[in-house]
């Protein structure tokens, strides 16, 4: 039996990303496989359908209430895990002295002041940013490192921010909350006894 999770794409997000190393921590990496999609609300309606048995999401993600509410009596919320985004990074098109548009995806938003820039324009992924900035269609974007290499030249560095530490939601049909807190015990860590 194959399990399907859909998750944010495209090929080289934070999600995919995040996602194959949760097989590993499942153990599940030869029983499982992702599903792609570039809009998380039509995710969410494969899981409803049953062409996907799960979905997986940032919890930064800015509509991650509106999925977790959408069909809370057919969809759940069965796991979550935390794992760090891909390195991230500010690029500005190396020819261009002061940028004036921004390519963003909305959750990402927190880690720059983007009252620097005259025009915002959001974006459904990182992939997608670091593709369309290397295209043109904008002078700015927050994406991964890998654009800059990518870039032969042709963007410049204007801040590292990393990767960073977040968590991930695991969507569902098959309900698994039943009274009990579910998740993993980290007392010692809570009470600073496990340095």
């Amino acid at each position: 039996m194959t399990l399907t999770f859909t998750t944010l794409g495209p090929e080289g997000s934070c999600h995919e990303n995040a996602l194959q190393h949760y097989f590993g921590f499942q153990g599940i990496e030869d029983e499982a496989e992702i599903d792609l999609t570039i809009d998380l609300h039509e995710g969410l309606e494969r899981v409803r359908r049953g062409e996907s048995d799960y979905l997986v999401q940032c919890s930064a993600h800015p509509e991650v209430h509106l999925l977790t509410e959408r069909y809370f009596s057919e969809v759940h919320v069965v796991d979550t895990f935390v794992y760090p985004t891909k390195e991230l990074v500010l690029l500005s098109r190396a020819d261009v002295e002061r940028p004036r548009s921004l390519g963003l995806v909305p959750a990402t938003a927190g880690y720059v002041d983007v009252s620097q820039w005259e025009e915002v324009v959001p974006v459904a992924s990182k992939p997608v940013v670091g593709a369309e900035l290397l295209a043109g269609k904008y002078e700015s974007g927050l994406t991964h490192l890998e654009y800059l290499e990518k870039s032969n030249g042709a963007l410049r560095l204007d801040r590292y921010i990393g990767a960073v530490t977040t968590t991930w939601v695991v969507y569902g049909r098959r309900p698994r909350f039943s009274g009990d807190v579910i998740g993993t015990k980290c007392r010692t860590y809570l009470l600073g006894e496990d340095a």
